[in-house]
């Protein structure tokens, strides 16, 4: 979630102790700006001075607050600012720190409130970690993807350098950070002054050294995307030597050449550096690189930017071009050049038809016989190893129809011990067997169990070095299961590291969709509603066209985006897609096939919240049982058909059948997740209002303040914690504690009106509308009364 739940009073108001000089250098720890007390000073640069500090409302966290040097002075500059801000704002990428808010100060100082990041300069981590030069190019391939996305936004960076890109291990892969897009907003602050943006004094702001020509002149040119690609180029010759750029300097001091030219020349295997005293080193950490590199960076580094790459996404391309031994556009394609990388690209096909023709020489029918033993014996491996993965998968509840689960861990149990032991010799066969295991473990509602053989099954991928595709694929699935386990932000953590494994294949690459639908089913269940229903809508695009709309995956991400549909209130779009799913699963795998029940569980949730909980009672009632058969009273799966049962029973004011379910829901739950779980929060929250409507008012207060003092640490930036505030609200307010209450639903309104995908007219919002309504009524106060009324009346005349 963004900073803008704050108004615009938080955002720039200085509270507390604040500075006597009013500048932008001014901030001391204890100090507070707006919603963000400062903590201590993280670090210095031209453009200003970053802060760590801790984000006091409307949630808690850590955030950098970078506090811009340069005022916003004007009205103008100020519209300039409101555009960067918003751009600034919808930028996501698993390569780029988010920007969380920005705002001024009253002096007019810009300021940016954003992520907190973890990790070490990419050339620093690069030396430390002795990572090849095939790691090295992957890694900045993932940079280049960052900055590309910012510059789809409409961001320059202005600054790239090794200090703003930091980089740490996600599940073993080094994955990158952008920093400090400030110098970017920087440049909105002599927007005012009658200058074109493009070519404000800002252009200047960043690091001599990795400055694009045409950034370090005076006056600055118009500066375009292109200087940020003259700058990855700094880095990437940086990255790939461990030779330090900064040595330019005194090269440039001793010589007629300006910094630019300097490295250009040191890069060219035949020049000189004019003798100056670094010139050698740099010489020889740049002759030591492939001519295709050399190539790569000379066209990165291009005095004119027309000469160089276009974008970021074409030198990231070029990149991968190298590591796959394919031609790369920075140079001429010449026959002798394409037929060298074709050879070297089937190095080992070609090897092997040669030694196919030295055997026909030596003994043709004695090299056939061996083909075709190996290839016997390699078939029958494979048929062994696809056996005992279709056994294992087997154990899945859906499959074993209600055999003792108790026997099914069993078997488990030996399989996992086995895999250990027997397999630690084959990486490839042990990473297959383990996933299976995992999600064997997982279907079980063994969480713990499950997530261990995903982490050994991600260790095995990468031991085995398998292809970006299936190492993605086991990723994902370990990202499902910590989303199962109520581990929301640590699984969206991990599918984001999954996708960046495939991000670069084709847009239509099976395995690229399977990973990124299960990206937007874990950003869906995080509350990143928008993003998750534009993901699907791409996925489900390029799954039709490649694998047909009955398929099982295009099915999946249909169901993915119905729950996403309504969880935003588009009842109207997603109830019809739930029934041509029910409809299909039924006529392909039967009327008690968990995808049936699943989808006819998502239709029913669909209707209690469009307040038709009688039909919600008539599809549940009946899948119950069912569900118990398949998993048992104790699987996740049977919670949720258990909790929507009772609350669907309360809202037609069944509440002592209604009872028994939430008592359970509320036990399973526990026992599942834990007390202070989203899960288990969810169920309390449920039980409340089951309590107040019943009139056991102080057991519903007790359980309703807890689950509101645990919401904001179980849910975190999920927008669905309003929901615990506004429950408890309406507790309060069958009480008579008013204040309490109005308290509440000002929590509640703040989040469901400020998060991405909801708004003050989504259903969930106007929710709060009514219990504000209900709050007036019974506090005697009219006049709020209507104002609330009147928003009501608003929101259906909209709608």
């Amino acid at each position: 979630m963004h900073g803008d739940e704050t108004s615009a009073d938080d955002a720039t108001e200085f509270i507390g102790r604040t500075a006597a000089t009013g500048s932008a250098e001014a901030l001391e720890p204890g100090m507070q700006l707006g919603p963000y007390l400062i903590r201590s000073v993280l670090g210095e640069g031209g453009m200003g001075r970053v802060y760590l500090a801790e984000q006091l409302r409307p949630v808690h966290r850590d955030v950098a607050l970078k506090l811009i040097r340069e005022q916003v002075a004007s009205p103008l500059a100020r519209a300039y600012f409101d555009v960067e801000r918003q751009a600034l704002a919808q930028m996501q990428h698993p390569a780029i720190a988010q920007v969380f808010d920005a705002g001024t100060t009253e002096q007019g100082y810009p300021y940016l409130a954003m992520e907190v990041v973890e990790g070490v300069p990419i050339t620093r981590f690069c030396r430390e970690q002795q990572l090849g030069r095939d790691a090295r190019l992957a890694l900045f391939a993932r940079v280049c993807h960052g900055v590309q996305h910012a510059h789809q936004k409409g961001i320059i960076h202005r600054d790239l350098k090794p200090a703003n890109v930091l980089v740490r291990r996600v599940d073993g892969t080094p994955m990158p950070k952008i920093i400090d897009f400030g110098i970017a907003i920087g440049g909105i602050a002599d927007a005012g002054s009658g200058v074109a943006a493009s070519t404000t004094s800002s252009d200047r702001a960043g690091t001599t050294l990795y400055m694009s020509p045409e950034q370090a002149l005076q006056p600055a040119r118009g500066i375009d995307t292109r200087s940020d690609v003259y700058s990855l180029g700094v880095m990437l010759y940086e990255v790939l030597t461990d030779a330090d750029a900064s040595a330019l300097n005194s090269v440039a001091h001793h010589s007629t050449r300006a910094p630019q030219q300097t490295l250009l020349a040191a890069i060219d295997s035949n020049a000189d550096a004019d003798g100056a005293p670094d010139s050698s080193a740099l010489l020889a950490a740049a002759r030591r690189l492939p001519p295709e590199l050399r190539a790569i960076l000379r066209k990165a580094l291009a005095i004119e930017r027309t000469e160089r790459y276009d974008s970021a996404a074409a030198l990231a391309d070029d990149l991968e071009r190298f590591r796959e031994q394919r031609p790369v556009k920075a140079l001429p394609p010449t026959r002798w050049y394409l037929a060298r990388k074709f050879v070297a690209r089937h190095r080992l096909g070609l090897g092997a038809t040669m030694l196919v023709a030295l055997a026909l020489v030596a003994g043709t029918l004695l090299a056939l016989r061996g083909l075709a033993m190996a290839r016997q014996e390699a078939a029958k491996a494979e048929r062994v190893s696809g056996f005992v993965r279709s056994m294992l998968a087997g154990i899945d509840p859906d499959r074993a129809r209600g055999m003792d689960n108790r026997l099914l861990r069993s078997i488990l149990d030996a399989a996992a011990d086995r895999a250990s032991r027997e397999l630690a010799a084959q990486p490839d066969v042990r990473a297959e067997i383990e996933r299976t295991i995992a999600s064997s473990y997982s279907s079980l509602g063994e969480f713990a169990l499950a997530g261990s053989h995903f982490d050994a099954a991600v260790a095995a991928a990468r031991e085995a070095r398998l292809p970006p595709a299936a190492s993605a694929d086991i990723a994902s699935q370990r990202a499902l299961g910590l989303n199962a386990a109520g581990h929301s932000r640590d699984a969206l953590d991990a599918a984001e590291a999954a996708f960046a494994l495939v991000a670069d294949l084709p847009a239509d690459d099976r395995g690229r969709l399977l990973v990124e639908s299960r990206l937007a089913s874990i950003e869906r269940d995080a509350g990143r509603l928008d993003a998750a229903r534009a993901r699907y809508a791409r996925v489900i695009e390029q799954q039709e066209k490649v694998l047909g709309s009955d398929d099982e995956a295009t099915l999946e991400s249909e169901q993915g985006l119905a729950i996403a549909d309504f969880l935003a209130g588009r009842f109207a779009d997603a109830r019809p897609r739930l029934q041509r799913l029910i409809a299909t699963y039924r006529a392909h795998r039967g009327a008690e096939d968990i995808k049936t029940v699943g989808a006819q569980v998502s239709l029913a949730v669909l209707e209690n919240e469009d307040e038709h909980p009688a039909q919600a009672v008539e599809l549940l009632a009946p899948l119950l049982p069912v569900v118990e058969k398949v998993y048992g009273v104790e699987h996740p799966r049977t919670l949720v058909v258990v909790m929507n049962l009772g609350s669907a029973l309360r809202s037609v004011t069944r509440y002592d059948e209604a009872r028994p379910y939430y008592l359970r829901a509320l036990e399973l739950a526990r026992k599942l997740y834990g007390d202070r779980a989203p899960r288990t929060l969810m169920a309390e929250g449920n039980l409340s209002l089951m309590l107040r409507d019943a009139g056991d008012l102080a057991e519903a207060e007790r359980h309703a303040r807890f689950v509101a003092d645990n919401a904001e640490k179980a849910f975190g930036d999920n927008p669905y914690r309003a929901a615990m505030y506004r429950g408890y609200a309406t507790v309060l307010t069958a009480m008579g504690r008013y204040a309490d209450a109005e308290r509440e639903l000002d929590r509640a309104w703040s989040v469901f009106t400020s998060a991405p995908g909801y708004g003050p007219d989504h259903p969930r919002a106007q929710e709060v509308v009514d219990s504000y309504v209900a709050l007036y009524d019974a506090w005697k106060k009219p006049d709020k009364k209507s104002e609330w009324a009147a928003r009501k009346h608003a929101a259906a005349a909209a709608g």
